[in-house]
């Protein structure tokens, strides 16, 4: 006896929904889950709605990811290069050294309330410290940074550029919180100061 899984739909009758093979598989995946984490915020960014967007289910989410950690780390991760990008493309030779590390620390800090990339960065926080893999990706993101800053500094001939750069980056750390949880005493612009108040006087 044949099964009823092996006949062709009746016409008019819908067919059986199968889940295609993603295309462009990392970049489609990763574009939907940053929009849904703009449009409703990490709660809401599950595995059953990022497969719904991408047309696939949540286990061939899980089979090419690994894990919903991985997916925030690279997202992350996919933000972050972004933010190069556009960093890259900003830079002048005209610009001044003030103009150059005002623009650093306007593109590390969240862009206010609720930044999505600032959602991840702080959610991943408790997750790193149970993954030891996904604590030195993390870091390897968050070096990133620091490395940046300590060239800027070094550059401009400021002395000990690398742990000026750890404190800093520490301090914008610490702002940022404020930033993205909407402290009224605090926006990026003060940020921004508060980071200056710690260069050396020239």
């Amino acid at each position: 006896m044949s099964s009823d899984l092996t006949k062709a739909p009746a016409d008019g009758a819908a067919a059986p929904r199968r889940h295609r093979r993603l295309d462009r598989p990392r970049e489609r995946v990763l574009e939907e889950a940053w929009q849904l984490l703009v449009e409703k915020g990490l709660a809401d960014l599950t595995l059953a709605e990022l497969g719904r967007r991408v047309d696939t289910s949540a286990g061939h989410l899980l089979y090419y990811f690994g894990s919903k950690d991985e997916i925030l780390l690279e997202v992350l991760r996919w933000s972050e290069d972004q933010l190069w990008e556009r960093w890259a493309e900003s830079l002048t030779e005209e610009m001044s050294f003030e103009a150059r590390f005002d623009l650093f620390c306007t593109q590390f800090l969240p862009t206010g309330l609720g930044d999505p990339r600032w959602l991840v960065w702080i959610e991943l926080w408790p997750r790193v410290l149970r993954s030891e893999p996904l604590r030195n990706s993390y870091d390897a993101l968050d070096q990133v940074w620091r490395v940046a800053l300590a060239e800027l500094l070094a550059a401009e001939g400021i002395p000990e550029s690398s742990n000026l750069a750890r404190r800093i980056c520490a301090l914008l750390d610490g702002l940022s919180v404020a930033v993205v949880l909407g402290e009224p005493d605090m926006t990026a612009a003060d940020a921004v100061q508060h980071a200056r108040a710690l260069l050396p006087v020239r």
